[in-house]
């Protein structure tokens, strides 16, 4: 629901695309941008965002492998992705995520994915057209693994850059745990510091964080408005509730 309020911020062309959060990357494959920068700490994401654009068939001779089953799925999530090949390690990823409780992504404190299983009402069928898509997309894109510092100490003069961190409210994160160390609300300060600094230099940016104190503290400086948007974690559709995120930019969506 977001993206209608992001696209227009968008300025197309050539213009290089960021994101030192990009989880999903939603707004980068409905954009498709030419160039991008992408990063994220989870390495198992950046694993199979590389598998996927080098070796997309091969990720998904891997899926085709395994079997569609609770006792499958199980049996996977407790092999160590570290054990596997590239192409397999996605697969596992890829497998996990489509197969576990309402596509969640969420580690324990040693790193290991601990959602249980509750596989889609859609089926298991594997639809190959999104992964060869998603290959195509990610040809020209630097694929960075760490911290979101890591990814913007690659941004220049001219770059566009969307940042969508893990929401951390009242000192506890959402939906614990992403990955072991991920970003908390003591990050916040050097997330400003990463702000001020993009302006400083006239990077567009775009922002977006859940509605709270924290946030329209550390967004005040750019104006953040809000924007109704629906949850889709809850176990059950009828559960999923409405909330507010805010939106900050320093450049304004074209007309």
């Amino acid at each position: 629901m977001l993206l209608r309020h992001l696209r227009p911020y968008w300025p197309g062309g050539e213009t290089r695309y960021v994101e030192p959060f990009c989880g999903s990357a939603c707004l980068f494959f409905d954009l498709e941008p030419s160039r991008a920068i992408l990063g994220d700490l989870n390495e198992e994401l950046i694993w199979t965002l590389r598998a996927v654009k080098n070796a997309p068939h091969i990720v998904l001779e891997s899926l085709h492998r395994l079997r569609q089953s609770k006792a499958s799925y199980y049996k996977l999530r407790n092999v160590s992705p570290l054990s596997l090949a590239e192409a397999d390690r996605a697969g596992r990823l890829l497998y996990l995520n489509r197969n576990c409780f309402n596509g969640i992504y969420r580690t324990n404190r040693k790193g290991e994915f601990n959602v249980p299983y509750g596989p889609p009402k859609s089926g298991h069928a594997i639809d190959q057209s999104p992964v060869i898509a998603a290959s195509r997309a990610l040809s020209n894109v630097m694929i960075v693994c760490g911290d979101f510092e890591k990814t913007l100490g690659h941004v220049q003069t001219g770059d566009f850059v969307y940042l969508d961190p893990p929401y951390c409210l009242d000192n506890r994160r959402v939906f614990r745990e992403y990955v072991p160390g991920s970003f908390a609300l003591a990050d916040l300060e050097r997330l400003a510091t990463q702000l001020r600094r993009l302006d400083a230099l006239n990077i567009r940016f775009v922002i977006t964080y859940a509605d709270s104190p924290e946030a329209r503290d550390l967004l005040r400086p750019w104006k953040p408005y809000r924007v109704r948007v629906r949850r889709h974690v809850a176990g059950f559709s009828y559960h999923r509730r409405y909330a507010y995120e805010l939106i900050a930019s320093n450049c304004s969506p074209p007309d």
